[in-house]
């Protein structure tokens, strides 16, 4: 036995002679006090702590998907929903800590303190507090955390620990967002002269390479990777700072040094995730440089071929289109961004990155349908942060419209054109439909077949014979197994986006290009519909005459609204006056006409306008010809009143407003109970405005005038019935045409009563001026009614939830009677509003040991302690709630 070993050994056993004799005082000093502390704090307080805080990284990391097409940040961020999951941990680490600093911390008097340097006074305790105010700082309580380094800061007298808790200090005030006190934390942390254990000195870069890159200064993170990169010692933090520092020197265009810096991760061969990320940046790297492409494609090749890349093969593809459509080779580009999506197998950013890429290519062609159904496939699988979001979600629903209509006018069309076959034609037709339908369901079972075996055989003999979680086979067969039956799509309501209809008589639609409708289905599962029957395909044609007219005003309304998607919500003027023209064209007279040759004319004079547009070949092709036709057809109408006079709608609603404003007029006249005088002017108006905007109103205020007149009179309301009747005849589905109606039921007209959604409360509402301040301490409350549920076991399930998830809060729950009708649950205490209702959020949101709770429909809320000592005086729940939900959950006051 060496000599630290026996000095450690009998250090031990003399501490357990001190306990025995001496209760162990934190207030004595001397050897045996010193190293029973000591050792207490290291392995009975920090250890279990920093497993914890260990089990607890790990979990966050598993839950955090790096973006790769972006700079990665230094320190990955904590997502709110999975630092819920590791709140148990984090409170285990904090009862740990505090345990040790409220036994272990030594106080002896100066007179008592012996002058020691071995073993240490408090050796563990700085290192206990700072796990405490780490542990806070993940569960998103800043300040909390910010207290205890600031208590670090000002206690610890030795360079590393105040650099250390300054860096610390500075993570917190940028999670809150004070950048000018991050940076005057982050000067004092950089002054690092005297600092001994480069693993501090490597973290306080890192922090401010954070800052730096959190600010979008990439030229000052290079500075602070560099310098932290000096003092990493572990090989995988040291391949994470080099990989982001190879991504800031190529966002600076500095193609040398990322390439360097990336061929330095892949010798460092740890962890492998960065190593290919680094192959395919480099790889695009290079080709930046503008050199020979044949290179970086040979590598590219040789990495598909690799093994260890098989889960990586879309996004090796993925590099390969870009590097095709770079040297203008679209169709090679198209083909690899189908192998991309066909190897992809559960990374929904690279499904996006490709859908998204497609549907931009055939929006550059105004390949419409296929641009439709791509974009429509990217916004399914893109995050509602990504930059370009907006754009694509609003691309895919117009495109979705023009598709919609453009379907229905192939759709009725093949109907139409069926039912024009003889009898023989038709049977045989529908007998080629369902032949055609029944190859393709064979071919996608052959395809979808092919593609397990492949997947089992990739997936190999890992976990033979244990369970799922662990076989990789199994695994495999589950995933194919849920695909077949459900596809693989996003879990939303109506999904099912095909019918059988559908599916029999659209296939005009796709020109057999490479994407078609078929692209919305996601990963290439595509929706099994089930094959229609002969019976159910005949009688789906439109062949008698009622049928056949209201297909063709399908058709008619398709047109023309296909034309408007084009011009206004794609800017395609030109497709838009063809489909226009093609309407005008294929029939006679439709209730679109008249508004589709108007739309014809403005359309051409919006070109001539804007483009100088002429086509001297083409008599048609002028506004003068179409605003001629106008005229002529359709004289004495809006459309013809609009050509020959442009300020024809703004006069129109002038008109409108100063209708309004008379209206308005005699509706005070009508409060002042001036009944007869309305009554007569909404009979003038009535008889000689008939184009008045406001003629159901006019029709609404009549019946009240005579309502009040026959309440004066004290006689028969049936002139009153018979006025609300004509309102609703005259106006049904507007509002004064239902509000007559609702008048009518409640007078015991008209049918049984129905109950407005006001009378169907019990009770009414009453309006309570609750205070808010967010300031105040505040309480969680629950509602839970009488007779249901035991109040006893909620307590008890709600106890141990806090001791898992807030030991360190000191929450206390109780239950009283409210009112007759409800028990009130309440969680005390919390400082502020923000506190109550993070607490709010995780125990909503809690589907484990809060699960039963959660699923009984109680109703839970946060109010402030005056608020809770004025609902326990009124009762008044539902006007609390009501408010709460505006004001805490809406913010709406």
């Amino acid at each position: 036995m060496n000599k630290s070993k026996q000095f450690f050994f009998f250090s031990f056993v003399a501490a357990l002679i001190a306990l025995s004799l001496s209760g162990c005082s934190n207030t004595r000093d001397g050897v045996m006090y010193r190293v029973y502390h000591n050792t207490n704090a290291r392995f009975n307080g920090y250890f279990y702590a920093m497993e914890a805080m260990e089990e607890a990284e790990l979990t966050l990391q598993e839950g955090y998907e790096e973006n790769w097409d972006e700079i990665l940040p230094v320190f990955p961020p904590v997502d709110e929903s999975t630092a819920q999951e590791v709140y148990p941990l984090m409170e285990r680490a904090i009862e740990k800590c505090t345990n040790v600093v409220d036994k272990h911390t030594m106080s002896p008097s100066r007179r008592d303190q012996k002058n020691l340097k071995r073993p240490e006074l408090n050796k563990w305790i700085d290192e206990n507090y700072d796990i405490i105010a780490r542990a806070h700082l993940i569960k998103g309580d800043e300040e909390k955390a910010l207290e205890i380094f600031q208590y670090l800061v000002r206690t610890l007298d030795y360079p590393d620990a105040q650099a250390w808790s300054n860096a610390w200090m500075a993570r917190t005030y940028m999670a809150m967002g004070d950048r000018v006190r991050a940076s005057n934390t982050l000067i004092k942390a950089a002054q690092i002269d005297q600092v001994d254990d480069p693993a501090v000195r490597a973290y306080v870069y890192q922090v401010y390479a954070s800052y730096h890159l959190n600010n979008d200064d990439v030229e000052a993170a290079i500075t602070m990777l560099e310098k932290a990169l000096q003092y990493t010692e572990k090989k995988q933090d040291k391949a994470r700072t080099l990989f982001i520092l190879a991504q800031c020197y190529e966002a600076s265009d500095q193609a040398l040094d990322a390439i360097e810096r990336y061929n330095q991760v892949v010798d460092l061969r740890t962890p492998y995730e960065l190593e290919f990320y680094s192959k395919i940046k480099q790889a695009m790297a290079f080709d930046r440089r503008g050199g020979n492409s044949e290179p970086i494609i040979v590598l590219l090749d040789d990495m598909l071929d690799d093994d260890k890349n098989e889960i990586y093969r879309d996004q090796i593809f993925y590099a390969l289109a870009t590097l095709a459509l770079e040297e203008r080779r679209r169709d090679d580009g198209v083909e690899l961004l189908l192998e991309s999506l066909l190897a992809n197998t559960d990374n929904s950013r690279q499904r996006m990155k490709s859908y998204l890429r497609l549907g931009d290519l055939y929006m550059e062609d105004l390949d419409y349908t296929n641009a439709q159904a791509y974009y429509d496939s990217a916004r399914t699988f893109m995050e509602e942060d990504n930059e370009r979001f907006d754009e694509v979600d609003a691309m895919a629903d117009n495109l979705t419209d023009l598709v919609d209509n453009l379907v229905i006018i192939s759709t009725q069309d093949s109907l139409l054109a069926i039912c024009d076959m003889t009898d023989e034609e038709r049977d045989d037709k529908i007998a080629q439909i369902i032949e055609d339908l029944e190859a393709e369901e064979e071919r996608k079972r052959v395809a979808a077949e092919q593609a397990a075996a492949a997947e089992m055989e990739s997936a190999g003999n890992v976990g033979s014979g244990m369970g799922w979680p662990y076989n990789s086979q199994l695994r495999v067969a589950g995933r194919r197994n849920f695909r077949d039956f459900w596809g693989d799509r996003i879990l939303e309501d109506n999904w099912r986006r095909s019918m059988k209809m559908m599916a029999a008589f659209s296939s005009e639609l796709s020109d057999g290009s490479e994407g078609g409708l078929g692209a919305t289905d996601q990963g290439g599962e595509t929706e099994v519909v089930g094959i229609p029957s002969e019976e159910e395909l005949l009688a789906g044609l439109p062949c008698d005459s009622i049928e056949r007219e209201a297909s063709v005003a399908m058709i008619a309304e398709a047109y023309y609204n296909a034309g408007l998607d084009y011009k206004e919500k794609l800017s395609d003027l030109e497709n838009a006056i063809d489909t226009w023209t093609e309407l005008v064209e294929r029939m006679e007279d439709s209730e679109f006409h008249p508004t589709t040759y108007y739309q014809l004319y403005r359309t051409y004079l919006q070109r001539e306008v804007e483009e100088n547009f002429m086509s001297p070949f083409c008599e048609t092709c002028n506004s003068e010809h179409w605003s001629a036709l106008v005229l002529e057809r359709y004289p004495n109408t809006e459309w013809s009143l609009l050509i020959e006079n442009p300020e024809f709608a703004d006069e129109q609603e002038m008109i409108k407003e100063e209708q309004r404003l008379v209206y308005e007029g005699h509706l005070l006249r009508y409060y002042g109970k001036a009944y007869q005088e309305v009554l007569l002017e909404c009979n003038d108006i009535l008889q000689f405005e008939p184009t008045n905007s406001y003629l159901c109103h006019y029709r609404l205020l009549r019946a009240q005038c005579i309502g009040g007149l026959s309440a004066y009179a004290g006689g028969d309301r049936k002139a009153y019935y018979d006025a609300l009747n004509t309102v609703v005849r005259e106006c049904e589905e507007t509002e004064e045409g239902i509000y007559a109606q609702e008048v009518l039921l409640a007078l015991g007209q008209g049918g049984p009563k129905k109950p407005k959604e006001s009378e169907e409360k019990t009770e009414e509402v009453v309006d309570v001026p609750w205070e808010h301040k967010p300031y105040l301490e505040h309480y969680f409350g629950m509602l839970v009614p009488v007779g249901r549920g035991n109040v006893e076991e909620l307590r008890a399930t709600i106890a141990d939830f806090n001791t898992e998830y807030y030991k360190s809060q000191e929450l206390r729950v109780t239950a009283n009677l409210i009112d007759r009708n409800f028990q009130i649950v309440l969680i005390k205490s919390f400082i502020r509003q923000d506190y109550s209702l993070d607490y709010f959020e995780v125990f909503n949101n809690n589907s484990d040991a809060l699960k039963e709770i959660n699923s009984s429909g109680y109703r839970n809320f946060v109010i402030s302690t005056e608020n809770y000592v004025e609902l326990f005086k009124n009762k008044e729940l539902d006007s609390y709630i009501t408010w709460f939900e505006e004001v805490y959950l809406q913010g709406t006051k």
